[in-house]
């Protein structure tokens, strides 16, 4: 069968190939599975569900079976609206199971939040607070001899009691965490979707309100990653390994809406373990961080998320004008350039127009 003819999860699951590219092993099948997506447009949906659907299998530890079980009866009570037509041909789990049995060995631990997360109350007193505009980025020394770098846009709240029995920090935003070890106190990381709890270790975090997920890529060392939500479950975390949170959309709709939060714990779509690819162990390739060296990685994303990205980092205001352009998908790399040559760059792979009035720039159609 033609990768063209592929209409269900479960033949792109069947494809080695495919397999390598979620893995992050084959940077050949990494490239080529890219491209692929960015030439059938009409099976992208279907290829990031099965993505997904990978991410969680080798991303839990039970048996593949009990995995199987438990995904046939989610996703037929559940995903008939979020898989829209794609419909499960549960003849071929067989081969599925057959393929993820030698997978799941090097995936993650998942456990009940009660069994062995220790609760940490959130933060109620503040004290130091490290903060960074839209177009700016900086790189702040805490009290402990930590290091956290702000992406644009971001705020860290120490508690007034930091670095007395924990170091408890939250963050609004994205930042680059090079923990100083002190096993006698541990370092908490507090989020909107989650809590990550460390001794010593180089983490990205990324929890801006306004978009869909909330991610954490391990560099060095082992963290723990406690979710919050209805349903709450921690993850301990291998290096090169990001953990991405999938919002609920329309409570975040509302939020926004509101400009007030809607509860205390927003309920959480989706969670998903990806490997990162490493070339030649240089981290500086990870795209997730190369923020850090004034690169803007733009990876299979959509304008409307790019969009948020590109108002953080060069301090403007966009407006898309129509939904189909919010639709179009870009991947490309930028380091010197100004907004008017991202644009126009992009521009030779979609067609749009813009107009510039100062910070405020509007996208149209051509």
């Amino acid at each position: 069968m033609s990768q063209k003819d592929y209409k269900q999860l479960e033949d792109f699951l069947i494809d080695d190939t495919f397999l390598k590219y979620c893995s992050g092993e084959d940077k050949n099948c990494i490239l080529y599975w890219q491209q692929y997506s960015l030439n059938h447009p009409e099976q992208a949906e279907t290829i990031l569900n099965a993505k997904r659907l990978y991410q969680l299998l080798v991303g839990n530890r039970r048996p593949v079976n009990e995995q199987l079980e438990k995904l046939k009866t989610d996703l037929q009570n559940s995903s008939v609206e979020h898989v829209g037509s794609n419909r499960f041909n549960w003849s071929r789990w067989g081969a599925i199971a057959a393929v993820f049995i030698a997978l799941v060995s090097g995936g993650v631990w998942y456990y009940s939040q009660s069994s062995k997360v220790d609760t940490v109350l959130p933060i109620t007193s503040i004290g130091q607070v490290y903060q960074t505009k839209n177009g700016e980025k900086r790189t702040f020394e805490l009290s402990d001899g930590s290091t956290v770098t702000l992406n644009s846009g971001s705020k860290l709240e120490l508690s007034s009691d930091f670095n007395h029995e924990l170091r408890i920090v939250r963050l609004a935003g994205e930042g680059y965490f090079q923990v100083a070890k002190n096993k006698e106190k541990p370092f908490v990381v507090q989020a909107s979707d989650f809590d990550i709890k460390v001794l010593g270790t180089t983490f990205n975090v990324k929890s801006y309100s306004d978009e869909p997920t909330a991610e954490a890529l391990l560099v060095e060392g082992s963290i723990e990653m406690k979710s919050k939500g209805q349903r709450e479950n921690s993850v301990i975390i291998k290096p090169n390994q990001k953990i991405t949170i999938y919002r609920n959309q329309s409570e975040i709709a509302i939020q926004h809406k509101t400009n007030k939060p809607t509860s205390s714990k927003l309920p959480i779509k989706e969670i998903a373990i990806e490997n990162i690819p490493i070339v030649e162990t240089n981290k500086a390739e990870i795209p997730d961080i190369a923020w850090r060296e004034n690169r803007l990685e733009i990876v299979d994303q959509d304008f409307e998320s790019l969009r948020r990205t590109l108002e953080r980092w060069y301090d403007v205001d966009i407006q898309i004008q129509n939904d189909q352009l919010k639709q179009y998908r870009f991947t490309a790399t930028f380091s010197s350039e100004n907004i008017n040559q991202v644009l126009s760059a992009l521009q030779k792979v979609e067609p749009f127009k813009f107009d510039v009035y100062g910070k405020k720039i509007t996208i149209s159609e051509k």
